[in-house]
């Protein structure tokens, strides 16, 4: 564990910084290479850093009864398969959905830090900066989704992505003596986004920063020590989450294999991600102080 969380966030500086200077130079990565990367990033480093939910939900809880958990598996279920079914029939609705729980949910790795509209800033970042830089892609990638409105949505980030890149610079500036690695952070992100692919960014920023951060933070509240502890409890729900990813794959409406599978992923997560923040925020309200209640996002 130790090691990990001295280590992750050098090598998501190095991957995008190696990345950088390589497109800067002349060298892309294929559309079918950044494809690639997507999906092992997400599925192989991305997804375990909801797996604990279950073990989050039981720390508030304490002892109690298997009805209770039948019933918090259902609900949980419920939101996910709910926001599934919302994408499938109204997928622009289902894309900005995303694009904004996105942005406030990565707005949470800079914790409590800052002012709200700095840490919304950084998220708004994240979700919206890459409409500026590579405009043409993003709408062949919301196109693939199932909307018919990509490019009112890329033209809609466009007009966000200037303000929320100067509301992350403030933050990360202000808290620059409290905390130098904000500021290293968002400038590989800002580099990322403007440089990178767009997929290539989101699998490096979600499975080398995001995932690692939660999952760590996460494992150390519950008291897990080692990975291999982490690993062993959250196999049951990852195996879970990969049985339903398969079940979004076979049932993706995409005729291609790039759109099927882009469908899978981001429904996937959009639809994980709604009880993901839901029980954050009850969490919170029970009074278990974990270091990234989302809420505070927005309240403070």
């Amino acid at each position: 564990m130790g090691i990990a969380q001295l280590y992750y966030q050098r090598i998501f500086l190095l991957v995008v910084g190696v990345q950088v200077i390589g497109v800067s130079f002349g060298y892309r990565l294929s559309s079918a290479a950044a494809l690639a990367c997507l999906v092992v990033g997400v599925v192989v480093l991305g997804l375990p850093h909801g797996a604990l939910d279950p073990q989050v939900a039981r720390k508030a809880w304490g002892e109690c009864s298997g009805y209770l958990w039948v019933a918090f598996y259902g609900v949980y279920l419920a939101l996910a398969l709910g926001y599934s079914l919302v994408w499938r029939w109204q997928p622009t609705l289902g894309l900005c959905g995303f694009l904004a729980i996105g942005a406030v949910h990565f707005g949470s790795d800079w914790q409590d830090r800052g002012a709200w509209w700095t840490r919304l800033g950084y998220g708004l970042t994240i979700v919206t900066l890459p409409a500026l830089s590579h405009p043409s892609e993003l709408m062949h990638i919301y196109t693939l989704l199932g909307t018919t409105s990509a490019r009112e949505i890329v033209d809609g980030s466009r007009g966000v992505a200037l303000a929320a890149v100067l509301a992350g610079a403030v933050g990360a500036i202000r808290q620059y003596a409290l905390r130098r690695s904000d500021l290293i952070d968002y400038l590989a992100i800002v580099a990322g986004a403007a440089v990178l692919e767009p997929l290539v960014f989101f699998a490096c920023y979600f499975a080398l920063l995001h995932s690692p951060r939660h999952l760590l933070e996460t494992a150390t509240d519950l008291g897990f020590r080692t990975l291999r502890s982490v690993f062993l409890q959250t196999l049951p729900i990852y195996g879970s989450t990969l049985f339903l990813l398969g079940i979004l794959y076979w049932a993706a409406p995409g005729v291609s294999l790039q759109g099927r599978l882009l469908q899978t992923l981001f429904v996937g997560l959009a639809a994980l991600t709604i009880p993901h923040m839901l029980l954050d925020n009850w969490v919170a309200n029970r009074g278990l102080e974990l270091k990234w209640p989302w809420r505070r996002v927005l309240n403070r």
